[in-house]
């Protein structure tokens, strides 16, 4: 397995985790991604490209030149595949320029993390050209129905006209956990090179800092998927390039317009419902697995272990840790259930000998019957 960059943050003190929810550290998850794209330059044979920075107007470059990507060079440099993106290196995935069509506006990159995590931030750099212009950020659970983060447009008209959604201007903000917003923030042509989209998913929302379910839902996703539709372009060019063909257009043109992306960063976290602090790779289930706490059991932490149903499940929040508590069978039985009735008349004893929860005791041994196993079974006493 490849290393994840980790974050992490610990609790003071065994005291202090049982009193509030514990999470896992916060990864770069897309460093153990699968990734893939339907378009990258020099897939069919070599092709010339310009840098944009290189051939603006009023800007001192020395030497500008123009440069050649092919998929099967044998110089590294000329070659831009996708992974590149993912890699953590100063390498960059590139698209065909729309010198080749103006299809290559549109070009998809996929990346599978290959499990469910729960998202917390994306982070995009561009290598050698400008963010992309109009584009749309989407999640899935299952790689088959998307549902969109985000929309990012070159210009706020473009939020209504392209997607039908009414601009946030300025800094991107959030009036709910799942709202879906639309962005020209991140589309500016300048920097011409190396410019950084930065997309937070649970910064800045209602309840970023004690998770509802709805925006855990909201950002629980196992593939992640940029729809690129349309490269951006300096404004001197926009009017020829949206109403020609660019095959049609000089080629000095159009070789200097095409995606680049050096770096793609996904930060995000084990789904343990605030029940465990650590979440490590393990090699039978080829999966990050959370090590429950709280006296939570299953895969993510998501019910009480054996015998702690006193209270029903509940997640950690970072006030309260929710810790499923034990019932009381006096030593005479493995397990229990919870039962709301039981709770509501004050049946069942906890281990404090209050009446409060709803713990009822299963199997019962030694003859011993009752919600907590207080009591002889039908047939039997006790001489003392």
């Amino acid at each position: 397995m490849k290393g994840y960059i980790v974050i992490v943050l610990l609790c003071a003190s065994s005291v202090e985790c049982q009193q509030r929810g514990l999470f896992p550290a916060i990864l770069n998850l897309a460093s153990n991604a699968e990734i893939s794209t339907n378009a990258t330059c020099g897939e069919h044979g070599p092709e010339m490209y310009c840098k944009l920075v290189e051939h603006v107007p009023g800007r001192r470059i020395r030497n500008p030149q123009c440069r050649t990507c092919d998929s099967q060079s044998a110089n590294l440099k000329e070659r831009h595949p996708i992974t590149n993106a993912i890699d953590g290196t100063n390498q960059w995935w590139q698209s065909p320029s729309i010198k080749n069509g103006r299809q290559f506006h549109w070009v998809t990159i996929t990346l599978d993390l290959r499990q469910i995590f729960q998202v917390a931030y994306i982070i995009i750099k561009a290598a050698n050209s400008p963010r992309p212009g109009n584009w749309i950020l989407e999640r899935s659970v299952d790689g088959v129905e998307y549902q969109p983060w985000q929309y990012y447009a070159i210009s706020d008209s473009e939020c209504l006209s392209r997607y039908n959604i009414t601009p946030r201007l300025g800094p991107p903000t959030y009036k709910r956990d799942d709202e879906v917003i639309c962005t020209s923030y991140y589309s500016r042509l300048v920097p011409l090179e190396h410019g950084e989209i930065h997309t937070s998913l649970i910064n800045g929302r209602p309840s970023a800092d004690d998770l509802t379910p709805e925006l855990l839902e909201f950002t629980s996703a196992r593939y992640i998927r940029l729809r690129l539709q349309r490269v951006r372009t300096l404004n001197a060019d926009l009017m020829t390039l949206s109403y020609r063909d660019p095959r049609d257009v000089d080629p000095i043109v159009t070789r200097r317009y095409y995606y680049s992306i050096k770096d793609i960063s996904v930060g995000g976290m084990c789904i343990c419902y605030g029940h465990a602090q650590s979440c490590p790779w393990d090699p039978v289930t080829k999966k990050l697995q959370c090590v429950c706490e709280h006296n939570t059991c299953g895969e993510s932490c998501n019910e009480c272990c054996p015998g702690y149903h006193q209270e029903p499940w509940q997640p950690g929040t970072l006030s309260d840790g929710n810790t499923c508590e034990k019932c009381n069978c006096h030593n005479k039985a493995e397990d229990c259930y919870y039962n709301q009735t039981v709770a509501d008349k004050k049946m069942s004893m906890n281990t404090q000998g209050q009446f409060v929860g709803g713990g009822v005791c299963l199997n019962c041994s030694q003859n011993t019957a009752g919600v907590n196993c207080e009591t002889c079974a039908d047939g039997f006493y006790r001489p003392h």
